[in-house]
């Protein structure tokens, strides 16, 4: 993740080197033996491998924020902005309600995180293919290679499985319900793979991972592991791994971006173009705490931008095109093991020096407690702003708004929202792919 002078280079060669990605589902082999290029088997290239899966997973993520927080209840498709015009922005925003499946499986937004999300599955593992047996490779290099390929391999599959459905949850579905029964995607156009299913893949890969790392990244590895079970509603695992997760005063684990491979938030909800903004609440939450815009930083839309005489905010997390973006805290560490000890029957805290250490580590005043369903939803929802795990609370905790957020007055705001619980598998898939309908 340090490597951001090799951006540059790296979207070149691997556009050329998956110049034909859209056809991954059909194939995958062929497209491994398109990138056994023999200038890459050098061991001198491994390091600007590895920095190319990094890369490519720094691109899937903000992708996969700005689509999931539409999808969820923490950014909207704000049409009082002038430049909000994507109408696959809208769909996603709805939940699909009402969209045909026409529509909703052609959606580019949605083909846009879909595909490079596969590519950066196939970077990951063929890192590793293409470090087996290669003679000269140095020890350090070799496990900085075991390294990224396993542990972005199992986010990969993350990603593939946790966010992607093949048929909409329903609307009087309970959430965790959703969860196990309707998310899931395939990998090299098998059927769907569950989420439950892939963690057979995704927890040997970040064993592998932990085999070759440091103290910190085996921090990282078991915050990872943590939000999975926990998502899954695996306590006692998720308990187990956090309380070997990241520690206060950890840096972040994130993904970096360069100006020339942005943060999609630069042009989907930034400066660049301002088309998803934060839902209303957020404005609220700081309005009440101002230490707030510690961990909700937003600012004041242009007014020339706004085409209501209303004030709007957009969010300021990520105001350039090489902002940073977290992936794994300890913050998101300290608030699953308060969920896991004050509402999930793990350890005999109360959790709330935990939900207090979070809000200081900000300058935000302690609660008095208790610890609720209510408490932790909130501080998630503050903590993890715009970070793209906000839909999976929605569904864990079975809160999913009944109606369309957005500007009020216009669009489809205040009508029931749709059926989607997860992004929507697309056409490529589904129609190279017989084992999805």
């Amino acid at each position: 993740m340090k490597k951001l002078l090799y951006i540059t280079l790296l979207a070149t060669l691997f556009t050329v080197l998956f110049s034909s990605c859209e056809d991954w589902v059909t194939s995958t082999t062929p497209q491994i033996d398109r990138i056994e290029d023999d200038l890459l088997n050098d061991p001198d290239q491994i390091p600007f491998l590895i920095t190319g899966v990094e890369a490519r997973f720094a691109l899937v993520y903000s992708q996969l924020v700005v689509a999931s927080d539409l999808l969820g209840d923490q950014l909207m498709f704000d049409e009082a902005m002038a430049n909000a015009t994507f109408p696959t922005f809208r769909e996603i925003n709805d939940n699909f309600a009402g969209y045909p499946n026409e529509v909703i499986f052609a959606s580019n937004t949605v083909r846009g995180v879909y595909t490079p999300m596969h590519n950066h599955r196939l970077l990951a593992d063929n890192l590793l293919e293409r470090i087996e047996g290669l003679e000269g490779l140095s020890d350090e290099v070799r496990n900085e290679a075991i390294f990224t390929g396993n542990l972005y391999g199992a986010v990969a599959r993350y990603f593939i499985s946790f966010y992607f459905a093949e048929d909409p949850c329903g609307n009087d579905t309970p959430g965790p319900q959703c969860i196990s029964q309707f998310t899931g995607g395939p990998l090299d156009g098998s059927a769907i793979i569950s989420p439950a299913t892939m963690m057979d893949q995704i927890l040997p890969k970040l064993s592998a991972a932990e085999a070759v790392a440091s103290d910190y990244e085996k921090r990282v590895i078991n915050t990872m592991r943590a939000r999975l079970h926990l998502i899954l509603g695996n306590y006692g695992e998720a308990y187990a791994a956090a309380q070997n997760g990241l520690e206060q005063g950890d840096a972040p684990f994130q993904a970096l971006f360069s100006v020339q491979a942005p943060n999609e938030f630069y042009f989907a909800g930034g400066d660049g173009r301002r088309q998803v903004m934060p839902a209303f609440r957020f404005a609220d939450y700081v309005a009440e705490d101002a230490n707030e815009a510690a961990r909700i930083p937003l600012k004041e839309a242009p007014a020339g931008d706004v085409s209501i005489a209303e004030v709007r905010y957009q969010q300021d997390i990520y105001p350039l095109r090489e902002s940073p973006m977290d992936f794994l805290t300890w913050q998101e560490n300290e608030l699953m093991l308060a969920e896991l000890e004050a509402l999930r029957g793990q350890g005999s805290s109360d959790g709330l020096a935990r939900v207090n250490a979070v809000r200081a580590s900000h300058g935000i005043a302690a609660i008095a407690g208790p610890v609720t369903n209510s408490v932790i939803l909130t501080e998630r929802d503050k903590e993890l702003f715009l970070q793209g795990v906000r839909f999976f609370d929605l569904l864990r905790f079975d809160v999913w708004p009944e109606t369309i957020s957005g500007t009020p007055g216009l669009g489809n705001t205040g009508n029931p929202i749709g059926p989607w619980r997860a992004l929507p598998i697309p056409n490529d898939e589904r129609n190279q792919n017989e084992n999805v309908g």
